[in-house]
């Protein structure tokens, strides 16, 4: 790959990454970039030498982190089309023009561009398509109801699509508490949420059921469009008005009663949020009515998702 060529495509993939929340950094040769999100790191080679592809794909990298040490993805841009690899993403340039395209619109309109990279179930060619990359990997709820149910649910005969809905689920925990005259008050607690990534809708979610199985067959996945920060924000703010007390004291002066009531809330720096990005199957109904089922629980959704809502 000529020098300049593997320059500008490392300062793209960069861009790219970058727009998907990554903390990118160059490497040291062979390898090109790194890139950290949250317990992720991808390492990037961008190459047309097969020598140099075959130790990258053969080769295991970690990272600690903490106390964890987690396994590095790999990511390889060439344009060689005869490279064929077990253990790496393979980006071309076609999937160089897709996700360059996103990551600009990202950036344009102020969002955080969803990436999801996946290895290759099995080794495939460069030339062939990123299919299997965009229907595997990505941690979603799994779809327990079927078209024919949700129609039945909408009560309509209109047609259906499945589409993935973005959510950002936060494992939060609270410290800390006060006492006011005679009364302890605790602001200890932990527990779980999910904000919708479209509407900010706050809901309970079963985090457990989680999967990474391949998407079914046709489900579109909508682009998140509320940030991290914005999302723990609310959380802060939910867990704030969850662990916000009244304390009411009766105090008795001569022949009078008097109440003394007085609001506590949580310090917002005590509260810690963990947030990850996962996707909740909805059918889409349309009949004469726009009806959204919840594909997992089988809920009618009471606010359903915007229609101007851009397809990922």
């Amino acid at each position: 790959m000529d020098r300049q060529v593997r320059v500008r495509a490392r300062e793209e993939i960069g861009r790219i990454l970058e727009s998907a929340a990554f903390d990118v950094e160059p490497m040291e040769s062979p390898l090109d970039l790194s890139a950290i999100r949250e317990d992720e790191c991808v390492l990037v080679l961008c190459s047309n030498e097969i020598s140099e592809i075959e130790q990258f794909d053969q080769t295991v990298y970690k990272v600690q982190a903490g106390e964890n040490e987690i396994v590095c993805r790999k990511l390889l841009f060439s344009v060689n089309d005869r490279i064929a690899v077990q253990d790496c993403v393979l980006w071309g340039i076609p999937a160089l023009i897709d996700y360059a395209g996103k990551a600009a619109c990202a950036r344009v309109l102020g969002r955080e561009m969803v990436l999801d990279l996946v290895r290759p179930r099995q080794p495939r060619m460069l030339g062939e398509t990123c299919q299997s990359e965009r229907e595997g990997g990505i941690p979603h709820l799994p779809v327990r109801v079927s078209e024919r149910d949700a129609r039945m649910l909408a009560k309509s005969e209109g047609t259906a699509r499945l589409r993935l809905i973005p959510y950002w689920l936060a494992r939060y925990a609270s410290s800390g508490g006060t006492t006011y005259k005679d009364h302890a008050i605790s602001f200890d607690q932990q527990g779980t949420i999910a904000v919708n990534a479209i509407n900010g809708e706050l809901i309970p979610l079963d985090d457990g059921a989680v999967t990474h199985a391949e998407l079914p067959p046709g489900a579109e996945v909508i682009e998140t469009h509320i940030s991290r920060d914005a999302a723990e924000a609310k959380v802060v703010d939910h867990v704030v008005r969850t662990l916000s007390k009244k304390v009411r004291i009766r105090q008795e002066r001569r022949e009078a009663i008097f109440y003394e009531e007085k609001v506590f809330r949580p310090d917002r720096k005590a509260i810690r949020v963990e947030l990850t990005r996962l996707f909740v199957p909805v059918w889409q109904v349309r009949g004469r009515s726009i009806v959204e089922i919840n594909a997992f629980s089988g809920e009618t959704l009471s606010t359903p998702m915007d229609e101007g809502v851009e397809i990922l």
